[in-house]
C-alpha cells in the first residue's frame, strides 16, 4: 500500500487552523479582531488574513452579521468554557512593564502568580507600540482573545478605554485619569499618605507646606479633597500646585520660590521622582535640607533610603499592589487597607527637623 503524499498547504489555510484552534480552545465569543489586528498578530499579509477568514466562513467557524468587519464566532463552535467561579484577569498598559516603579512592576507580577495559584487565569499586555486607533483596535483584540472578567488599565488614555468598554467586563486602572462610573481606582491615593506625613511634621513645628504635582494630566479629586480637609482638621497651610507642565528644575522653582519666600518649611513632594528636580533648585539657591527646610517624598523606593542627606518616605511594596488588586477582583471593591498599613509600617521620617529660626 502506497504511503500516502504530505500534503502542502498555504499559508492562509495554515491560518486559518490556526485561528480555529484558539477559538475552539480559548473559548472566543462575540465580534472577531479586525483583519488588520489579526494580520499584525500572525506577521502575515492583510490578503493572507482575508483568505482565511474566508475559509473559516465556509467552514462556518465564522459567521457574517452583515458588512465585511461584522464577523462573529458561530454559535456553538467556541469550546473550553470557563468553569464557574474562575477569574481572567487582563491587564493593558500604555508602558512597558519595566518603565514603572520596581514595586509596582513587581506587584503586577506578584498578582499574576498569585492568581495563577487559585487557578484564575492572568495577561499583562503591553500596548505602548500603538496608539490612537490602532491602540482601541489592539485593546478590542485582546478582549476578544481572553473574554476576561476583569480588566486592569494601567495608565490608561481614551482609545484603551474605547477598546475594552464596549465588552461587558468590570474594569478597574491604576494610574489612570479616565472618568467613568464603570472604572474603579486602583493604587494610591494621596489623602492617607499626607496624613502620615502630617503626623510626623507638625510635631516638629512645621505649620505651612508646599506640595506640587507637576506633570499631572489627571483632576485627582479625591486626593485633593483629602489634603484640603486634613489641612482643615489639623489647621495648618498646604499650597498645592496641580498642574500638567513637564516636570522641570525652573518649572518648580517657579512654584517652590515663591512658597519658601511666603514662609513654606517644609515642601512634600508625591513621589520620589518628583523630587528630583527639585534638587538642582535647592543647589542653586543655597538651600540645605533638612537645616533649611525638611522634604518628604511620599512614596519612595530603595534608592529614597540611602540618600544622603536622608528624606523623610513610605515605601511602596509589591504585596499591597497584589493584595489591593485582588480585593477588588474577587469582591468588586476597592479597599486601600492594604496600601495604608504597608505605608504606615515603612514610614520614616529621615532627617526632618522643626522649622528655621528667623534671624533677628
Amino acid at each position: 500500500m502506497p504511503t500516502p503524499k504530505f500534503e502542502k498547504k498555504a499559508v492562509f489555510e495554515h491560518l486559518a487552523d490556526g485561528i480555529e484552534s484558539q477559538i475552539r480552545q480559548e473559548g472566543w465569543k462575540g465580534l472577531l479582531p479586525s483583519g488588520r489586528d489579526l494580520a499584525n498578530q500572525h506577521k502575515v499579509s492583510l490578503p493572507t488574513v482575508q483568505k482565511a477568514i474566508a475559509l473559516l466562513l465556509e467552514r462556518q467557524v465564522l459567521v457574517s452579521r452583515g458588512g465585511k468587519r461584522r464577523l462573529e464566532v458561530a454559535p456553538g463552535v467556541s469550546g473550553s468554557a470557563r468553569a464557574v467561579g474562575r477569574h481572567e484577569v487582563l491587564v493593558l498598559s500604555t508602558q512597558p512593564l519595566i518603565s514603572y516603579d520596581g514595586s509596582i512592576s513587581l506587584g503586577v507580577h506578584q498578582l499574576g502568580e498569585n492568581l495563577k495559584a487559585k487557578g484564575d487565569g492572568f495577561r499583562f499586555v503591553d500596548l505602548s507600540h500603538v496608539q490612537g486607533v490602532e491602540r482601541r483596535k489592539a485593546a478590542h483584540a485582546e478582549m476578544v482573545k481572553s473574554r476576561p472578567t476583569h480588566v486592569i488599565l494601567m495608565t490608561p488614555d481614551a482609545p484603551l478605554f474605547a477598546g475594552v468598554s464596549r465588552h461587558p467586563v468590570k474594569i478597574a486602572s491604576m494610574f489612570g485619569s479616565l472618568r467613568s462610573k464603570r472604572i474603579n481606582p486602583l493604587g494610591v491615593k494621596y489623602g492617607y499618605l499626607v496624613d502620615i506625613a502630617l503626623k510626623s511634621l507638625i510635631p516638629l513645628g512645621h505649620r505651612h507646606f508646599l506640595m506640587p504635582f507637576f506633570a499631572r494630566k489627571a483632576k485627582l479629586r479625591e486626593s485633593m479633597a483629602a489634603i484640603a480637609r486634613l489641612a482643615k482638621e489639623h489647621d495648618v497651610r498646604i499650597e498645592v500646585k496641580l498642574t500638567a507642565q513637564p516636570l522641570t528644575t525652573d518649572n518648580m522653582g517657579r512654584f517652590l520660590g515663591p512658597g519658601l519666600e511666603r514662609g513654606a518649611t517644609a515642601v512634600i513632594f508625591p513621589q520620589w521622582t518628583d523630587f528630583m528636580p527639585a534638587i538642582a533648585y535647592f543647589a542653586k539657591q543655597g538651600l540645605e535640607f533638612p537645616r533649611d527646610l525638611s522634604v518628604v517624598a511620599l512614596v519612595g523606593n530603595a534608592t529614597t533610603r540611602v540618600y544622603v542627606p536622608p528624606v523623610a518616605c513610605c515605601l511602596s511594596s509589591p504585596d499591597s499592589i497584589a493584595q489591593q488588586a485582588e480585593i477588588w477582583i474577587r469582591s468588586e471593591k476597592v479597599e486601600d487597607d492594604a496600601y495604608i498599613s504597608v505605608y504606615q509600617r515603612t514610614w520614616e521620617s529621615g532627617g526632618s527637623i522643626g522649622p528655621v529660626k528667623q534671624k533677628g
